[in-house]
């Protein structure tokens, strides 16, 4: 018998991640986040099958993207489709192209709501906003599709990606509404206020006091420096003032986007 064989050694392993306690990667940020969001949207990990590999695929993809990696070859609307990449490329480079305009549709219709950043409406002219987003919808499916279909049974190393290629094809939509909900219940994007309290705060009664008017607008800045290093201390102001403006101050700092047990600072991250 080989004496490797023998005389093994204990395993050795190697941690994915740096300690907690000290700086984190933007990966790492993003697929903490969007692993959380995962849980507590209509899709978590795994309920239609294995796909922490998809979940793996996405914090980079997004990760690429907060840094201003741009794929130069992604098209508005259609594009991809109406345009396809020429035949005298390799299938490989073919296969870039439309997983490029997918990922691009994905992060779109996840994170703003739009299919792409090349237009300057976010419909189509002549088309209503459900039909775009139709239509975005389809081009993301078709293009992962095509892009696992060019490397399927090839022997380029390409295996894993045509896996995780297929299964967004298979649920492109229910992984936007993954990062829809990241990027609203994690990233804070969009709006966290009810209409009832929007419409309160934008249209005080005629017979308010006049300094209402700039409580309001200080109850807004406090709820603004909430969410920047060390803002968990002014929830004791913010819960006092909306008292007084005869706001539900529970509801408020809840919907306001209330999770200071993990203060911004502590996050530390880096490239």
């Amino acid at each position: 018998m080989p004496k490797a064989l023998c005389q093994s050694q204990r395993p050795q392993f190697l941690s994915l991640f740096p300690d907690w306690s000290g700086p984190r990667p933007l990966r790492f940020f993003l697929l903490e986040n969007l692993l959380e969001a995962r849980q507590g949207s209509v899709f978590p990990t795994n309920i239609a099958g294995p796909d922490e590999d998809v979940n793996i695929y996405l914090a980079g993809m997004l990760t690429n993207f907060l840094k201003g990696q741009f794929p130069q070859d992604v098209v508005f609307g259609a594009g991809s489709q109406l345009n396809p990449p020429a035949k005298h490329l390799s299938r490989r480079q073919r296969a870039q192209f439309y997983r490029n305009n997918a990922d691009h549709r994905l992060i779109m219709l996840g994170l703003f709501d739009r299919g792409d950043h090349l237009r300057r409406r976010p419909s189509f002219f002549g088309m209503s906003r459900q039909e775009g987003r139709q239509r975005d919808l389809q081009g993301g499916v078709i293009g992962y599709h095509m892009a696992a279909n060019l490397l399927e049974n090839r022997k380029m190393g390409c295996g894993a990606l045509v896996d995780i290629w297929r299964k967004l094809a298979e649920n492109f939509e229910l992984y936007v509404q993954v990062l829809s909900t990241m990027a609203v219940s994690r990233l804070g994007f969009g709006a966290n206020l009810s209409s009832a309290e929007l419409q309160f705060m934008t249209a005080a009664p005629a017979t308010a006091n006049p300094s209402a008017s700039h409580q309001m607008d200080r109850l807004l800045d406090l709820l603004l420096e909430m969410r920047q290093p060390g803002g968990h201390k002014k929830r004791a102001e913010v819960y006092d003032l909306a008292l007084h403006l005869n706001l539900d101050p529970e509801k408020l700092l809840h919907q306001a986007g209330d999770q200071f047990d993990r203060p911004p600072q502590n996050l530390m991250i880096s490239p």
